[in-house]
């Protein structure tokens, strides 16, 4: 009896396998690397760095086809490198494609799973989505953001002034004190300022542990003990958490603290805690809390990216930066700073601004999506629960669509004869797709505008001399912001009264 129950066990299996293993043959995945039998596509998952380049470069070497697919013990992985694919998908089938994985190193070892911009697709992300984008919408950016963006940015260029070979740090300052501005109230006075220190701690220590591909692989291994070999990445996950946790609530608390006192100022927080527009079901504190947590993480960085991808630009491309210079001083002329109001008439120093979001993108990867249910795409099969990342490094350098993608060339938004419209706007890729779209794209943009613009009137931004931009090699980090490594730069006031003009809108001598 228990021979003939074991036969026939083990006849189901083989069958149920074999069903399973014809099911696969049937369907047609998007084209990829050859899995392995036990391991699939896990050796072909680009690592060490510049993964952009090397989900492109598959891309072009399996049937120059813009979806490309991997298999890693079964968990599927979907890569866009075009954007008419991304588009299709992540915005026309946004129904399907707007979640995402489950990212058990970062949601559930990391706990982080308050940020809006790795929550799942449910209740809790369109409500937290729903009060950032209020804040960052067009008009209350005018009206309520822009005063402050202006008075920071002088604040930098006078620091900028005063030690010009500082400047990922006062760039970084400058990102920080904006957010922490509009986000608490909360002004930084300081280079050692306590807030901002606690997120730059965060920054720098998830750079150092990125997501564990292998527990994210592997669930199961996220209960691993610290101290069991391969266990290790437990106690840097501990020490994130804390520091993610004070990050949140040190502002969050001070903000409180001057609410009840009457000292507080006006600020993303304070209209948080004030609101009536909370569901009743969810805890205003920590929805609060979190939401202005997620600002200062996700929108700094990508700011602080795209300034210093722009000053290594203007130092191998001098002829921009000589044109841009002419068109602001014959728009602006060197007696004020800088105006929001002054884009309108400033249309290369626009096209500037789009090239430096294109030329070197601030997120190379985006954020993985994932499908909710199975689905088709030119008869090509994507199933339930695979992983959809958007490589925007490779929608915009695109041969295809920006001629000459590797040259920053603002010129290329200018209407021509190819391109009656100008070649595609980097907004369009750069800042997400569908559902998932940044919120705070018109204050990213609107801030990176007058940063590069006031900059530009102000300094002359060059190589060292004797440096020659053949020699400059740089490189960019892997994570969710690709921050470029030290390049060399020099940068020169441009004419005598610079500190004059300064001194007229900053807070510094």
């Amino acid at each position: 009896m228990n021979r003939d129950f074991v036969l026939y066990a083990v006849t189901a299996l083989l069958v149920f396998l074999g069903w399973r293993l014809s099911r696969a043959r049937r369907r047609r995945y998007p084209p990829g690397p050859p899995p392995a039998l036990l391991t699939g596509n896990l050796q072909d998952i680009p690592r060490g760095g510049h993964e952009w380049e090397a989900y492109t470069a598959l891309g072009k070497n399996y049937g120059k086809c813009d979806v490309v697919h991997f298999n890693v013990f079964g968990s599927h992985v979907v890569v866009l490198n075009s954007y008419e694919a991304t588009r299709d998908l992540l915005d026309a089938r946004g129904s399907i494609y707007s979640s995402r994985p489950r990212l058990v190193m970062l949601k559930e070892v990391k706990r982080w799973d308050w940020n809006l911009v790795i929550m799942s697709y449910d209740k809790r992300y369109q409500t937290y989505r729903r009060i950032v984008q209020q804040e960052f919408q067009p008009s209350v950016v005018a009206r309520s953001h822009h005063s402050l963006m202006a008075l920071e940015i002088a604040n930098f260029l006078g620091r900028l002034l005063t030690s010009q070979q500082d400047l990922p740090k006062h760039v970084r300052r400058l990102a920080g004190a904006i957010i922490m501005r509009i986000t608490y109230g909360h002004k930084v006075v300081s280079a050692d300022d306590p807030f901002v220190s606690l997120a730059e701690a965060v920054r720098e220590t998830n750079e150092k542990t990125p997501g564990n591909a292998v527990v994210d692989l592997l669930p199961f291994l996220k209960h691993l003990p610290a101290w069991f070999p391969g266990g290790g990445f437990q106690r840097q996950a501990a020490y994130v958490r804390e520091l993610s946790r004070k990050m949140r609530s040190v502002p969050f608390e001070a903000v409180k603290a001057q609410m009840a006192s009457g000292k507080a100022e006006s600020s993303m927080a304070t209209r948080l805690i004030e609101s009536e527009d909370i569901p009743s079901e969810m805890d205003r504190d920590q929805l609060a809390m979190d939401c202005t947590g997620v600002v200062y993480s996700a929108g700094a960085d990508t700011t602080v990216a795209t300034l210093l991808n722009f000053v290594h630009a203007m130092t191998l491309y001098p002829e921009v930066q000589a044109r841009a210079q002419q068109e602001i001083d014959a728009v602006i002329g060197r007696d004020r700073l800088p105006t929001f109001e002054d884009r309108k008439r400033l249309p290369y120093l626009s096209n500037v601004v789009k090239e430096a979001f294109r030329w070197k993108p601030s997120v190379m990867l985006c954020v993985p999506h994932t499908t909710i249910s199975d689905d088709e795409y030119r008869g090509m099969y994507i199933p339930k629960g695979a992983s959809v990342i958007a490589n925007i490094w490779a929608m915009l350098h695109d041969e295809n669509v920006y001629k000459s993608p590797y040259e920053f060339d603002p010129d290329r938004f200018t209407p021509s004869s190819d391109h009656p419209e100008g070649e595609p706007d980097p907004a369009k890729i750069a800042f997400g797709y569908g559902r998932r779209i940044c919120p705070g794209r018109y204050f990213a943009d609107d801030s990176v505008f007058l940063t590069i613009t006031s900059m530009l009137q102000l300094f002359r931004i060059s190589l060292p001399e004797g440096v020659k931009k053949e020699d400059v090699k740089v490189t960019w980090s892997s994570g969710l912001v690709s921050l470029p490594s030290a390049y060399p730069y020099t940068l020169t006031p441009r004419f005598e009264g610079v500190r004059e003009l300064i001194a007229t809108s900053s807070e510094v001598a």
